[in-house]
């Protein structure tokens, strides 16, 4: 059975309010006292309850982390810097996965509150009608640092650190236009949430630049950012013969979902067809793909979040809004294809 209070107190020969204060490192201690109550520590192997402490101090030295899709790599990288800058400034992270529905989001939250954390860090659900008022009125009420990542709250005023989502999707749609390619088709999830529409905006930015319209027909849409709903849109594509000469998917999950259909229908990359997508992919990197993509560093964005928020604890007030620029790898998928598909 753990120790408690009432043990290290009875060992030590001392009140359970000593205890309490050389735990939480209180002045108004004798040093025999805090010796005797430090050696029963250790004898009795107690380890303080975070949670016990925070509720009886104003804050704790918890921070709350809430990501959107733990199983995507992405938020996997900017876990492990936020947990890097958190261990080296005597940080704990408490980690909640939204599984992008504001339910699960609100119930993160709450548990936080309950957990005095000293400061939140966050991707915010994204949809058509998250970042309202009310939404923004009641992150502030936590009345405690907040910093955002990846997706911004419009007119929130909170910090943040994001990526220029726009000039990475004018880039790679670029590399193909320049490339000759006129019939790309771009998986873009679903098209009324905000994590499309800076990428869609430019994708028609790099068909402008060169007098050219973006046609609409060339943008397929999807409810979800799903490796699945990638999938189904390349096999139906397939399936009707009406293969582009270049796939162009704007998030790593639906470049799996496409780079799956393409493999199991023995297209081949690039002699087939061309490919490019937006962010790191792991499948890239173990089958030695070399697939052209523009690739967002997680673990660096995790990082600035981190410190970000240290400033903010520390009592800077005025607003950051940081912005990453990802890295384009041009390896040689978006080349035309040596014989161009039947439309």
């Amino acid at each position: 059975m753990a120790a408690t209070i009432y043990d290290i107190a009875e060992r030590a020969g001392v009140s359970m309010a000593t205890v309490s204060r050389v735990i939480n490192r209180m002045p108004h201690v004798s040093e025999k006292s805090r010796e005797r109550v430090e050696q029963a520590i250790r004898e009795l192997h107690y380890v303080p309850n975070a949670y016990a402490r925070s509720l009886s101090n104003s804050k704790s030295n918890i921070i709350g982390v809430i990501v959107p899709e733990i199983t995507n790599p992405f938020f996997g990288e900017i876990i492990h810097g936020i947990t890097e800058i958190g261990d080296q400034n005597g940080l704990n992270v408490m980690f909640f996965n939204s599984d992008e529905t504001a339910v699960k989001e609100m119930h993160a939250l709450q548990i936080l509150q309950q957990y005095k954390v000293c400061g939140l860090i966050m991707t915010p659900v994204e949809g058509i009608n998250s970042y309202d008022p009310a939404y923004v009125k009641q992150l502030k009420r936590l009345n405690i640092p907040i910093v955002l990542m990846d997706r911004d709250v419009i007119n929130s005023g909170f910090d943040g650190v994001y990526f220029d989502d726009r000039t990475a999707l004018f880039d790679l749609t670029s590399v193909l236009l320049d490339r000759g390619h006129r019939r790309i088709a771009a998986l873009i999830g679903n098209p009324e949430h905000v994590i499309s529409q800076n990428r869609v905006q430019g994708i028609r930015d790099a068909y402008t630049a060169r007098g050219m319209t973006c046609p609409d027909a060339s943008l397929f849409a999807s409810e979800d950012f799903t490796s699945d709903s990638a999938y189904a849109i390349t096999c139906d594509l397939i399936r009707r013969n009406e293969l582009p000469t270049a796939f162009l998917c704007i998030t790593n999950m639906l470049s799996n979902g496409c780079l799956k259909a393409l493999y199991q229908h023995g297209i081949r990359i690039p002699d087939d067809i061309a490919f490019a997508g937006y962010d790191r992919l792991v499948v890239s990197d173990v089958m030695n793909l070399n697939l052209t993509l523009s690739q967002k560093d997680g673990s660096e964005m995790g990082r600035q979040a981190a410190r970000l928020l240290l400033t903010k604890l520390a009592g800077r007030t005025a607003v950051t809004k940081s912005i990453l620029m990802p890295t384009l790898c041009v390896r040689g998928s978006e080349a035309m294809p040596k014989k161009e598909n039947c439309a």
